[in-house]
């Protein structure tokens, strides 16, 4: 680890313990901030190898729309990195927005979790709050990854999401890198054309029950998009859908998988 790093990592620790130890008890009443809610996170976490991808905050957070006691973190922590290289490992929470204290934690590693940046890069990550309901008592949340590529002539976009539901003291994995969204594509530069086959689902529940878990619907809309020249010389887009059809998600064996 180079000087520099060693220097940022230094300023980044002091940070989170003034945030942490210069607060105040919070009441019962009250609720921590944000930044000392993610310090406090990252605190119980202790982890010493935070590094920062020009294209990712450090941590996300989120509020429970169905619970505003609770709040989502998400820590992607960067590890084997090499020039436009790098992985992410998968550090999940559920922080009690009163206390600042873990409720619920995930880790995942790179090794498995797919979460890889290199030609095809991770663009962004985003934690979906939609309440996927699994069982009349058990509800579910999203962390969607985006990737793309930095060709212009032949653009390339992906999306996929995970869902994580409670399980005592814990977060459970109960789909794994499914893929919402892919657009392929070929592009003039210098003139108003552009074309995309994209493929994009949605996910919906059922009132069907597999293995005591609801089944999950998904809509795949396959289209394709062209960018030309109109009469009136603007470069507007038309779309047209090529195929639709609907896919059925059963619960086995712990995870969410096609119905065959």
């Amino acid at each position: 680890m180079n000087k520099l790093l060693y220097v940022k990592l230094f300023l980044f620790a002091c940070t989170i313990c003034t945030s942490i130890y210069g607060q105040e008890v919070p009441s019962e009443n009250s609720q921590i901030t944000e930044q000392s809610l993610i310090a406090t996170a990252i605190r119980q976490l202790q982890l010493k190898l935070l590094k920062e991808p020009s294209d990712l905050d450090i941590a996300l957070h989120k509020v429970l729309p169905n619970n505003l006691e609770e709040t989502i973190v998400v820590i992607p922590e960067t590890v084997n990195e090499a020039d436009d290289y790098y992985e992410l490992n998968t550090h999940i929470f559920i922080v009690d927005n009163k206390t600042g204290q873990i409720t619920n934690s995930y880790f995942e590693s790179s090794k498995t979790n797919g979460w890889t940046s290199d030609a095809i890069f991770i663009d962004d990550i985003v934690i979906d709050t939609t309440a996927y309901k699994l069982t009349p008592s058990k509800n579910a949340f999203g962390i969607i990854v985006r990737w793309r590529s930095g060709s212009r002539p032949n653009p390339y976009r992906q999306e996929r999401i995970s869902l994580y539901t409670k399980e005592r003291d814990s977060l459970k994995k109960v789909l794994d890198m499914y893929p919402i969204f892919e657009a392929t594509g070929e592009a003039n530069i210098n003139a108003c054309y552009a074309k995309f086959n994209k493929t994009a689902r949605e996910l919906y529940e059922s009132t069907c029950v597999t293995n005591g878990y609801y089944d999950i619907l998904v809509d795949e809309n396959i289209s394709e998009e062209i960018y030309q020249e109109d009469e009136n010389g603007e470069c507007n887009p038309k779309e047209k859908v090529i195929s639709t059809q609907k896919t059925v998600l059963e619960f086995s064996n712990g995870t969410y998988k096609k119905k065959y």
